[in-house]
């Protein structure tokens, strides 16, 4: 797919906390009036930025039907916001202005599907449909457009009630309201017009057969008073099922477009759809009382007091679906837990596959995945138990209901007539339906209320803030002024519970739970800090007090007051087009520095600004399982000529000949192993070949040979990025000396900066650990260390205090795969 040249750079937003708060700063009085004055015009970029990014997402290009989408959606928006609704309920329409038919379509076209009549008649003449024959999706049905009302919603609800009190069902439920509520109302249509056609028109049919004296006006009116009701029903039911179905197609998409989090896979394979069900089915509930009632009431009108037994039947019968659906709900929150444990171990297991096949643990890992799948299987078991049973009693229950008046009836002595059995019985079928779709709809809502606590917990994790500003000169290419960067602490009793209450009782019980939650909060905040001091951790608190506003919105988010600073006072200035090497000690700081210029970390003070898109090889190269060719396009466009040169400049060239089918050989876990000088070029190559504007490369030379890592130093990062601007991170000194400019790092600070000959003349640090590399002592800088010990507990000055200095200890490198080596630490000791 051909990259879309929109002009400038767009940023999908995700429904994060922190882009909360950011949105609520805005509502500072000093800052109303220049708000207001910028909505009109954002309103309008916004609009054009969610067509762009959906036309992105499925591969279209901005041709002149996009503009018309544009268009379009800006001027549904100047007409109101139910403007396309009230299209919607004229009978007929006679317009084919919108691309998609679903747009155009009127009433008895948009309940009866008949919008649909052109893609059934194209299949059935050319006996399959292909993607060209598939109409584009309507923008109002655009997953970006809807997920940006969502978005706005979720903000809004965070501002009113803070992140503990949020809940996003209330927000679900302003999404959704207006089509939830025209759909009860279409149901309650459905009901009534199914309970008058066997009450009344039935009843007085069943009179007319006992007559002696025909009466043709009035049988005829009889049979089209049945046919009316037949009619009004089915519409109205059809018209019921398209707009649930439409709801829920929406609210499922919205909440796959918002998450690219942990948990996704289940996100995305379950709860998703459990939202769609709940949209599709739930509402179908609100006509079972409805029926009840009418079905109890004209009983009674009928056989007298008998006839509440019936609808006594039919009454108790909800009580139970309700404790059903309790336990339902609680298997099912069971149910999930033991779900993510084994979608959770199965990946652990995929990704360590060769280690497991390596050292004979693949009955070991079976063994565990089973026994989860095990507790797994009995909790559905259980749960299937119970949703058996409701499924299996509904049926009967017109039955029960029916034998049961009439015997009590009959036992009384009262006569019960012909027309008056018949007209009950209809009576209580009309009532099947409710009582149907009644399991389903409890089910299907009791399993979206616990997709929505998870959803919650998901809109509640920070979202990762990207780097948007420029430079102000144009020919740098990374400005970094007097930044202070840290880490976010990984603990998870640093985050706030993601499964809190959403909505409170009022009295006693909601002033007790906000009590223990607020014990709960300043308990988990002292073992935090406990934990991180422990361990050795900086900690350090905000750099202002907050305002009460600010303190009340960050209820619940611990991990914005305390950070683990790493960088200090950074101050850079990079050119374009030239080769920068950036070299240190181990835990010096130069892989926080370049994640910290991707917008990894979390900007205490200080600002970054960056010109151009980039290109990033890491110190472990990531191989797709792909053949080799697919690995270094990654998705570009096929170009002979520069996918030769960049195979010559990777010294790749001798490997293709190796392998069997040269680069179309799959490579990867399930192909051919690669070494890792191997799989280290073939991830520069896919930076290469991407032709950015900045390179980022953390040490690609380590695991080569000294003349392969010299021939790709001068042929691809040198002559090939010759006019590209490269951090260069290295710890083979002997590669520096051709830098424009070097930049030595010491305990997260940048304490020498210039060209080699410049720091060389310095006589600091950077001079003397290449005098050892040239005296032939060391050849990495790791080894040699020299006076770096004894100074590891010097103290930087931290503007972003009041103290004005803070202890650092050093930066050690994390351990790798822990949570693995837990778990097969576990399997032994079994």
């Amino acid at each position: 797919m051909k990259d879309i040249n929109l002009g400038k750079e767009y940023v999908i937003p995700s429904p994060g906390y922190r882009n909360g708060r950011e949105r609520g700063s805005l509502d500072q009085p000093e800052e109303q009036e220049e708000l207001n004055y910028c909505q009109d015009k954002d309103k309008q970029v916004e609009c054009q930025d969610a067509l762009e990014t959906a036309a992105r997402a499925e591969g279209l290009s901005l041709d002149g039907l996009s503009s018309f989408h544009l268009k379009e959606l800006d001027e549904s928006h100047r007409k109101g916001k139910y403007h396309h609704g009230w299209n919607l309920m004229k009978p007929f329409r006679v317009t084919s202005k919108h691309p998609h038919p679903l747009d155009n379509a009127g009433l008895f076209s948009y309940m009866t599907f008949s919008w649909l009549t052109p893609l059934a008649r194209t299949a059935y003449k050319k006996g399959e449909l292909e993607t060209e024959d598939v109409w584009s999706l309507s923008i109002h049905e655009s997953s970006e457009v809807n997920s940006r009302r969502l978005e706005r919603l979720w903000h809004q609800e965070l501002q009113d009630s803070g992140p503990d009190d949020a809940s996003l069902r209330k927000v679900v439920w302003a999404f959704c309201r207006t089509r939830v509520i025209i759909s009860i109302v279409c149901l309650m249509v459905t009901q009534l017009a199914g309970f008058s056609g066997p009450a009344f028109v039935v009843k007085h049919l069943l009179e007319y057969t006992q007559q002696t004296e025909p009466n043709l006006q009035y049988s005829l009116l009889l049979v089209f008073g049945l046919f009316m009701t037949e009619i009004v029903r089915s519409w109205s039911l059809a018209l019921t099922w398209a707009l649930n179905y439409r709801t829920g197609v929406r609210l499922r998409e919205i909440f796959h477009t918002s998450f690219y989090l942990l948990q996704l896979i289940n996100v995305c394979s379950n709860d998703g759809q459990r939202m769609f069900e709940a949209a599709a089915v739930g509402s179908l509930l609100a006509g079972g009382p409805l029926v009840a009632i009418l079905g109890m009431v004209y009983s009674v009108v009928i056989l007298g007091p008998t006839g509440f037994l019936g609808s006594a039947v039919f009454v108790l019968f909800y009580p139970a679906m309700m404790f059903a659906s309790r336990l339902t709900a609680y298997f099912r929150r069971k149910c999930v837990a033991a779900t993510d444990e084994r979608v959770q171990k199965m990946n652990e297991v995929l990704n360590y596959i060769k280690f497991i096949k390596m050292y004979a643990w693949v009955k070991a890992f079976s063994q565990n995945v089973q026994n989860i799948r095990e507790e797994e299987r009995k909790i559905l078991e259980r749960a299937g138990y119970f949703q058996s049973i409701t499924v299996g009693v509904a049926p009967i229950v017109v039955v029960i209901a029916s034998v049961v008046t009439f015997s009590v009836h009959m036992v009384l002595g009262y006569d019960l007539t012909a027309a008056q059995a018949f007209t009950v019985v209809t009576v209580f079928n009309s009532m099947t339906f409710a009582l149907k779709v009644t399991p389903f709809s409890v089910k299907s809502l009791s399993e979206a209320s616990v997709a929505v606590d998870r959803f919650k917990s998901l809109f509640l994790m920070e979202e990762v803030h990207m780097v948007k500003k420029k430079p102000a000169s144009p020919h740098t290419a990374v400005e970094v002024k007097n930044a202070t960067l840290a880490w976010e602490p990984s603990h998870a009793s640093v985050q706030s519970s993601p499964k809190m209450t959403p909505k409170m009782k009022k009295g006693k019980m909601a002033k007790g739970r906000k009590e223990k939650r607020k014990r709960q909060q300043q308990e988990e905040r002292q073992q935090a800090m406990m934990l991180a001091e422990q361990k050795g951790h900086l900690l350090v608190d905000s750099d202002d007090p907050p305002s009460p506003e600010e303190e009340e919105s960050r209820q619940g988010q611990l991990t914005t007051v305390r950070l683990q600073r790493t960088l200090y006072s950074i101050d850079l200035d990079i050119k374009k087009g030239k080769l920068v090497g950036i070299c240190g000690s181990v835990g010096s700081g130069k892989t926080s520095l370049i994640s910290a210029i991707l917008g990894q970390m979390t900007l205490l003070e200080g600002s970054i600004a960056v010109d151009g898109a980039f290109a990033y090889v890491a110190q472990q190269a990531w191989i797709l399982n792909a053949t080799l060719r697919d690995n270094i396009l990654f998705g570009k466009e096929f170009e002979e000529e520069r996918y030769n040169t960049v195979l010559n400049d990777c010294c790749l060239r001798p490997d293709l000949a190796i392998l069997p089918n040269g680069d179309l050989t799959e490579i990867g876990e399930r192909g051919a192993n690669l070494s890792g000088g191997q799989r280290q070029r073939i991830s520069l190559a896919r930076a290469l070949y991407s032709d950015k504007n900045i390179y980022i490369l953390d040490d690609p030379l380590s695991a080569l040979d000294a003349h392969v890592g010299n021939h790709i130093f001068n042929s691809a990062i040198r002559k090939h990025l010759k006019s590209k601007t490269v951090l260069f991170i290295t710890h083979q000194l002997q590669y520096l000396v051709d830098c424009d400019e070097v930049i030595f790092m010491k305990e997260g600070c940048i304490t020498e900066r210039g060209s080699h000959e410049d720091l060389m003349n310095l006589n600091g640090d950077y001079a003397a650990i290449f005098n050892s590399l040239q005296l032939g002592d060391t050849p990495h800088i790791e080894v040699n260390v020299k006076k770096t010990t004894s100074s590891s507990l010097k103290k930087h000055p931290d503007k972003g205090t009041k103290s004005g200095s803070v202890k650092k200890e050093k930066v050690v490198k994390k351990e790798e795969d822990l949570e693995f080596t837990e778990t097969v630490r576990d399997i032994k000791n079994c």
